[in-house]
């Protein structure tokens, strides 16, 4: 798995090694998966400004009393304008196997991020904290309010965060109160 993996090659190798991982471990039947964010360069939006920039140049260019030089400089502009943000959005859509993914099996979880990183955890070595979060939009606003759960290996090395709003957050919610009996 390199520099140009898709979503589903990069998803299946995931799982692949979640499953080896948890096989390893004894955690049991894989129950839920989930991408947990993702590390998008921007790159994608990036783009934008600069083609935005070559389109408008490049159309004032080509509308103006110039000479031939300079209208092939603007037509490079204007091929410009379409060509970075679609190499933009290719390349952020290629990135995709550095993606963190959260794999809930019966007997703990498997966490993979990247093309190297997998940690597999027993639901006793696995520490869990909670957060709830609200944020606000403008003035005198609230926005949701959304339960967090950080999970950490047993030295406290962050792993992943996931929402309650998932159906994986829930399992690992779930297996966190039946553990401490909350």
């Amino acid at each position: 798995m390199g520099w140009g993996t898709r979503r589903a090659e990069a998803d299946e190798e995931a799982l692949r090694r979640a499953e080896q991982a948890a096989a390893a471990h004894g955690l049991g039947e894989r129950t839920h998966t989930q991408r947990i964010g993702s590390r998008l360069t921007g790159l994608g939006c990036a783009s934008l400004m600069p083609a935005l920039l070559c389109l408008i140049f490049g159309a004032g260019m080509v509308a103006g009393p110039y000479g031939l030089g300079v209208k092939t400089v603007a037509v490079g502009l204007l091929v410009l304008a379409v060509v970075l943000p679609v190499a933009g959005f290719v390349v952020e859509g290629r990135l995709t196997h550095r993606d963190t993914r959260l794999h809930v099996f019966a007997g703990g979880v498997v966490v993979t991020a990247g093309v190297t990183r997998t940690h597999a955890l027993s639901w006793p070595e696995l520490s869990v904290t909670e957060r709830t979060e609200t944020t606000s939009y403008g003035q005198n606003s609230h926005g949701p309010t959304i339960h967090w759960l950080y999970l950490a290996d047993p030295d406290g090395t962050p792993l992943a965060r996931i929402s309650t709003r998932y159906p994986a957050g829930v399992a690992v919610a779930r297996a966190k109160a039946e553990r401490t009996g909350t």
